[in-house]
């Protein structure tokens, strides 16, 4: 912190002189307190500290640690945090929110523009469950991998499993279709094919009709 200039101590020469010494000591005492706030304080006592007196840029790096803030709750910040690195996070509702569990594959997420949960081995290989799908809006739940995609989605009364290449349905046992005493099994006997003999049933239906 500077020091005021008081040189010229006594003897004075004579009255004219001290008053003349006290008037520019005076000057520098009020020039002094003028801008203490530019000045480099190395300690500061005081009780009341006015709001709005004390800036960011005034702060020095590092010099507010964690032990040294306490508050109920930071719903009055608002603003871009940046990058932020946490050990644990508690909230009770959070909204608007993109996650992902790697910035790189494989991965999961949780997206909040699609509206979807998934997971992703590569950009065009994964499973998804979308709250809104694309066909018409109802929720679908849709696997993609080698150019080739399936859904389960609701269309209407109906719940529909569609493939955008051929559908193959295996197990290790039996395939039982069983719907209630009331359903029906549709198939078209024209497009139900003998995987043996590659006629379809309706082929080797009318061969037989004159039978």
């Amino acid at each position: 912190m500077p020091v005021p200039d008081i040189s010229g101590l006594p003897p004075f020469a004579d009255f004219n002189d001290v008053t003349i010494k006290i008037n520019d000591l005076v000057q520098r005492l009020r020039q002094l307190l003028l801008t203490l706030d530019t000045l480099n304080i190395r300690s500061l006592h005081a009780k009341v500290i006015e709001a709005e007196t004390i800036t960011g840029d005034k702060i020095a790096a590092n010099s507010v640690t964690a032990d040294k803030i306490e508050v109920n709750e930071l719903s009055a910040i608002s603003a871009n945090l940046g990058h932020i690195t946490a050990g644990l996070i508690e909230a009770v509702q959070i909204f608007g929110s993109y996650i992902a569990t790697s910035q790189s594959y494989p991965r999961a997420e949780m997206s909040n523009t699609e509206n979807i949960f998934a997971t992703y081995s590569s950009p065009s290989s994964y499973i998804k469950m979308a709250a809104v799908g694309p066909a018409n809006g109802s929720p679908q739940f849709s696997v993609s991998g080698g150019g080739e995609s399936v859904f389960l989605y609701q269309q209407g009364t109906q719940s529909l499993l569609h493939s955008t290449k051929n559908l193959m349905l295996s197990s290790s046992n039996d395939i039982d279709l069983s719907p209630s005493y009331s359903g029906k099994v549709w198939v078209s006997f024209s497009q139900l094919y003998d995987i043996d003999t590659g006629e379809s049933l309706r082929k080797q239906l009318d061969s037989k009709a004159d039978k």
